[in-house]
């Protein structure tokens, strides 16, 4: 390994120092008397060591539990990445005898790898499961709503922020969903009403801000999902 060493300020024992941190690789740094010598870890692919180590892992005490199975099911899930055996994860989490529980982290996480996996139907019959669990909260329900609206589905999202109307009514997250899902499809008039409402039961001053610039946009006849 060839390095540069730096001129560093004085330090009386051996240290290491790692900076400039990301997922696949980090510089360290070798720290002793005035002298600082940098090199750089590089590791090739991260997911796929990551998604080794869990296989470990779930053969150890996590696998005894269903949330260490839907963590894993789920970081494939955002990776993209071996799906197949996400899928089979997924299902011990519900599943597993003793073990597994069918609430909605681990539906909604088995209907979005079936989705990736183009098995369509399968996808929208357990997420359906998922939506109708007595486990969902509303802001589970909200964020599943925002996911689709994220991936330009305007109508699907609203359908949802209008079923979590239904379960849980007059509540916060239920008026921002409304207002987002009025808004994407563009329907600003009744957007702007539950932007209102919203506003009125915003929790803290960030999310005041938020819906005050969200008012302000609708009424201007501008989508409040629009980045600016």
């Amino acid at each position: 390994m060839t390095v540069k060493p730096e001129k560093a300020p004085y330090r009386e024992w051996l240290a290491y120092d790692f900076t400039d941190r990301k997922t696949d690789r980090a510089t360290v740094a070798l720290l002793w008397e005035e002298l600082r010598v940098p090199f750089t870890i590089t590791v090739p692919d991260p997911a796929a060591l990551y998604i080794d180590n869990m296989r470990l892992e779930l053969r150890n005490a996590p696998g005894f539990r269903w949330q260490s199975w839907q963590a894993a099911a789920q970081y494939c899930l955002q990776q993209n990445r071996n799906l197949p055996e996400a899928l089979t994860w997924a299902e011990t989490a519900i599943a597993l005898p003793g073990i597994g529980q069918a609430n909605f982290a681990t539906l909604s996480t088995k209907a979005q790898i079936l989705g990736k996996l183009s098995r369509t139907e399968e996808a929208a019959s357990v997420m359906a499961a998922a939506l109708e669990s007595p486990t969902a909260s509303v802001f589970e329900i909200h964020q599943y709503g925002r996911q689709l609206l994220a991936q330009g589905k305007p109508k699907e999202a609203l359908a949802v922020f209008q079923k979590n109307a239904k379960r849980f009514g007059d509540t916060w997250p239920v008026h921002v969903g409304l207002a987002r899902g009025y808004s994407a499809v563009g329907d600003y008039k009744s957007a702007l009403t539950h932007a209102e409402l919203a506003l009125k039961q915003a929790p803290d001053e960030v999310n005041r801000k938020s819906l005050t610039d969200a008012v302000t946009r609708l009424k201007q006849g501008q989508d409040m999902n629009a980045s600016r």
